[in-house]
């Protein structure tokens, strides 16, 4: 495993906030956003101390540009745009963000490598050994310990230890994997792991505590002389229901988690566009965008009756080949990778229409959102020092909260949280400081 430093480049007009160009020091306000969280001005016992500043914490979408061997991170508070090239393998296709946001797994399909993004810096890892050949999607489990990756030539998955970045263990065609897994997704609640096989018209599941095929649920074309050539899944928050993208087959399959029994299929006639490819589910699991590469478009179905509610197109700012789809959250917007516009559109949920429209690099195709931490520091005036500090919370408490005095720079006094949350959280870190005795 090789590491390299992130290289961060800047869209026109924008300013450099996880580049670190922008010192803490230099910043007397900031405010951070974390799934809903925000880390507001701070409050000061005394006039002589620095007001503290918020790291670049907040919710952020990482899309793995294909064809720009990058990953454009964009800040959903800010819309600003950082691009992340070094360390970045060639053809990314996909990204899996782990669930305390501190890790970005992205696959390279071009050259067989995983690289693993450090969201505090964008300091890149790269994972080279016994990945297999095309690695295509990725998936994290709940608990953020094991990514699982579809290597689509191999044909197999390779399941990652998030621990230290090595391959634990392999799951092969021989064992039931398929001849050509492309989508993959873990259950929030069982021990459960759904891959696609497009080549088979199958959905292979995984048992993830022993990583052995325990079943093939085959997805039937709507007419025989058709293929489905199932492709992206996704499963409700709940982890009752499994939702299949099928691209060739114009359809949308519904899976019962606890039955393995396809039990509906949703189809072109009933509002799916042409040539679904990637989809998601809102995190109350009451929605799913579905991402139509071939008509550019987007599909919006109500999971309480499997009914298309919606349908958002080109002409209401869908670009052109949309493909990965991800919803933030709190549930408030569904990002689309637009493949052939170089863009991404942001939906709101509440109206179904595109918010913004994000210029990306060249092609991007699957996307992750995540909630990253942040921290904050309250450093004191030169020759002066801490004599007391600590933070006052309004709201729910954060998990993973930290107040102590920091190890860099002297004379300062750190913050740090983590709030899964989608409350809002007001941390006002402070510091007395005085002159030394």
């Amino acid at each position: 495993m090789s590491k390299v430093v992130g290289a961060l480049r800047r869209e026109p007009g924008t300013v450099r906030r996880r580049g670190r160009e922008v010192s803490w020091r230099t910043r007397a306000r900031t405010r951070l956003t974390t799934a809903g969280v925000i880390l507001a001005s701070v409050v000061l016992p005394v006039t002589n101390a620095t007001p503290a500043t918020a790291a670049d914490g907040g919710t952020y979408a990482y899309v793995a540009d294909f064809v720009g061997d990058s990953v454009s991170v964009i800040d959903t508070k800010t819309n600003e745009i950082d691009t992340i090239t070094v360390g970045i393998g060639d053809g990314p296709n996909d990204v899996a963000v782990t669930p305390d946001g501190t890790q970005a797994y992205v696959t390279n399909q071009l050259d067989d490598t995983v690289s693993v993004i450090d969201t505090s810096d964008n300091t890149v890892d790269t994972i080279t050994d016994d990945i297999g050949d095309s690695p295509t999607d990725a998936a994290v489990t709940p608990n953020g310990d094991f990514v699982y990756v579809t290597n689509g030539l191999t044909p197999s998955v390779s399941v990652i230890d998030t621990t230290n970045n090595t391959v634990t263990d392999t799951i092969t065609e021989l064992e039931g994997i398929g001849t050509a897994p492309s989508g993959v997704v873990v259950n929030p609640l069982l021990p459960r792991a759904y891959v696609t096989s497009e080549g088979d018209d199958l959905v292979i599941v995984i048992d993830t505590t022993n990583n052995t095929v325990i079943e093939s649920i085959p997805i039937v074309p709507p007419f025989p002389i058709f293929i489905a050539s199932p492709r992206g899944l996704a499963v409700n928050p709940t982890g009752t229901r499994l939702y299949v993208a099928n691209f060739d087959g114009g359809t949308v399959s519904v899976i019962d988690t606890a039955t393995n029994d396809v039990i509906d299929t949703i189809t072109q006639g009933e509002g799916i566009g042409s040539g679904p490819y990637g989809l998601a589910v809102t995190p109350d699991g009451d929605f799913v965008y579905v991402a139509n590469q071939n008509d550019n478009s987007v599909s919006v179905i109500r999971t309480s009756d499997n009914t298309v509610t919606d349908t958002i197109t080109a002409l209401e700012g869908i670009g052109n080949g949309p493909s990965g789809v991800a919803v933030n959250p709190a549930g408030t917007f569904a990002y689309v990778t637009n493949s052939n516009s170089n863009t991404v559109s942001a939906i709101s949920t509440v109206t179904n229409t595109v918010a913004e429209t994000f210029t990306v690099d060249a092609e991007p195709r699957g996307l992750a959102v995540g909630a990253v931490p942040g921290t904050g520091t309250v450093p004191c005036p030169g020759g002066q020092v801490v004599t007391g500090g600590g933070a006052e919370i309004t709201g729910p408490e954060p998990s993973n909260f930290v107040s102590k005095p920091a190890d860099e720079p002297d004379n300062a006094w750190e913050v740090s949280l983590t709030n899964p949350t989608n409350q809002d959280i007001t941390v006002r870190p402070y510091a007395l400081c005085s002159d030394p005795t």
